[in-house]
């Protein structure tokens, strides 16, 4: 089918990128018996970051403590916080048609791959993936059928909940595969075979988990290492260099239109087959969070920094991954996202609704960059209209320790930078603090790591 390659086609009218907050920012799997070898053409006029990355550095970092609760997994709020954050990432108000804006191009017989991540107990939970399958179901006015969509992994997803009853939409059910199915003969980069349902699928959705890895080279494993499990054999891609050179290759790089990280539970330290981790730095234990973007380096920069963010909480070292950095150097040549976080845009949905109606822009404060951080840090939030602010920083007991600002704001997004200093200009002890931010529309604290 024909692509559509207008990389502002799927912005929001009027709409430019300083308009937006800029952040200071898985296996061997058996050939089948018929595979096919035939010759693979690569896609033509590959754009720097691919076609589907339609905005690059952009992402939806999406917190609702109401995905899981009491070791249970909520599926109707996780499916409407699915569609919210699809629309929030795209700006387009009605559930079918921002998952349309998300595939330029779709038409009812398009073809799209989902690899999820299912290698150990902390996983890409099927109620995720369900929410992304009951979204693509309401493209085209609701006929677009998911029968064409392909669910897979190397693993045996059925054991995970992925089941056929739980991914029929409008009366059409999804396909669940539990294996790689590579076509042999396909060696473009890193001498790898690549998944079948990559080469023949229109369009992807990388759906990894949220973790960390327990061997210090692999650091996390998180949505670059996701298609270690779209590899024939996975050794082939197991190494770094591998690894950045399969998320290079143009049938992944220019097909991958959304990357959506589960962190609903997650891990930080160990893995990959580690149970979901406890977690300080979140209120209830656990990160119920999501991360929408058409960037998959961007999606990867802000999992590492949840990551690191609960280990310098621990005192523990931080996972370096600097893959993700030379994910993006063309001094490399890989060029797949960006992970500069001053050309980042963060968009922070404040709650989830429970229509499909106008999406909401409130006040609010956003994570810090960098955190944790050692001498600086950008603290960040919106106005949702003109009015007096105060931004402070607390020390864990509620003691305020800085003042940084108070005054009127206007509407729109808003920064102030912390150098780690106490009101009389001393340096403050390595710990865990807090940004309040006191407006008309109320209170909100966000936590910041200082380490030292």
């Amino acid at each position: 089918m024909s692509r559509q390659t207008d990389r502002s086609a799927g912005h929001a009218s009027g709409t430019t990128r300083r308009d937006f907050l800029k952040l200071g920012a898985l296996a061997t799997a058996a050939l089948g018996s018929g595979a096919i070898a035939k010759p693979m053409a690569h896609p033509a006029d590959v754009p720097p970051y691919g076609d589907g990355n339609q905005w690059p550095g952009r992402i939806c970092i999406y917190r609702d403590e109401e995905m899981w609760v009491a070791d249970e997994f909520n599926l109707e709020r996780i499916k409407l916080v699915v569609a919210h954050g699809v629309r929030i990432l795209t700006g387009v108000a009605d559930v079918g048609p921002a998952f349309e804006a998300l595939f330029p191009g779709v038409a009812a017989d398009s073809t799209i791959a989902i690899k999820v991540n299912c290698i150990g107990p902390t996983n890409s939970h099927w109620e995720v993936a369900a929410g992304v399958v009951e979204g693509l179901s309401q493209m085209l006015g609701g006929t677009y059928d998911v029968s064409n969509v392909i669910i897979y992994d190397r693993h045996n997803l059925g054991s995970y909940g992925y089941t056929a009853e739980r991914f029929t939409f409008g009366g059409n059910t999804a396909q669940i595969y539990h294996n790689a199915n590579c076509y042999s003969g396909y060696y473009p980069t890193a001498g790898h075979q690549l998944s079948n349902y990559l080469i023949d699928c229109d369009y992807i959705i990388n759906l990894p988990a949220l973790k960390s890895h327990s061997i210090a080279s692999n650091a996390i494993t998180l949505a670059l290492k996701n298609h270690y499990g779209s590899c024939c054999p996975a050794s082939l891609c197991g190494n770094i260099s591998g690894m950045l050179e399969l998320n290079s290759d143009p049938y992944v790089k220019t097909k991958t239109n959304l990357v959506l990280m589960d962190g609903i539970r997650g891990t930080f330290n160990g893995g990959p087959g580690e149970q979901p981790q406890y977690w300080e730095t979140f209120p209830d234990g656990t990160p119920n969070t999501l991360f929408f973007s058409t960037d998959p380096v961007t999606n990867e920069y802000w999992g590492r920094d949840a990551i690191n963010a609960e280990r310098a909480h621990r005192g523990w070292s931080l996972k370096d991954a600097d893959w993700i950095e030379d994910a993006s150097n063309p001094d490399f040549g890989y060029l797949i996202g960006v992970s500069d976080p001053e050309l980042m845009t963060l968009l922070y949905p404040t709650d989830v609704e429970e229509d499909h109606g106008e999406i909401q822009t409130g006040t609010f404060l956003a994570p810090n960059v960098p955190n944790p951080f050692t001498d600086a840090t950008t603290v960040r939030f919106r106005m949702a209209s003109q009015g007096s602010a105060r931004l402070m920083i607390t020390d864990a007991t509620g003691r305020v320790v800085r003042q940084l600002a108070e005054r009127s704001f206007p509407a729109g997004y808003a920064s102030v930078r912390w150098d780690g200093r106490d009101s009389r200009g001393l340096p403050l002890a390595a710990g865990v603090y807090f940004a309040r931010l006191e407006t008309k529309d109320g209170m909100r604290s966000r936590q910041l790591v200082l380490t030292r």
